[in-house]
């Protein structure tokens, strides 16, 4: 299996995004190289800064990849509302890990 790596370490989604890789079942990925390589091509017209590679990696019995745990990059951080007492909403950064999506 191929998946795409950029410099940062975080993996292309198959929305376009960049993703940690902890949810590999969201990753873009393909059984052939030349398609990886179409896919880094693109990526890369549309932000000439990347430098994208492609990795290969072992899938488990449902074709979702195996990502060795030294090549996952730091979670990505998201932006969570969350409700005061005063019904007013607060935004607050959480780390996103397995028991914190």
């Amino acid at each position: 299996m191929f998946i795409l790596q950029n410099q940062n370490g975080y993996f292309l989604a198959k929305s376009g995004a960049w993703a940690d890789g902890r949810e590999p079942n969201t990753l873009f990925k393909t059984l052939h190289r030349d398609e990886a390589a179409n896919q880094l091509f693109e990526a890369n017209s549309q932000d000439y800064n990347l430098r994208i590679t492609v990795v290969t990696c072992e899938t488990n019995p449902k074709k979702v990849p195996i990502i060795a745990e030294e090549l996952l990059p730091p979670p990505i951080l998201s932006i969570v509302n969350i409700a005061t007492n005063d019904d007013a909403s607060e935004q607050a950064l959480l780390l996103a890990t397995p028991n914190n999506p």
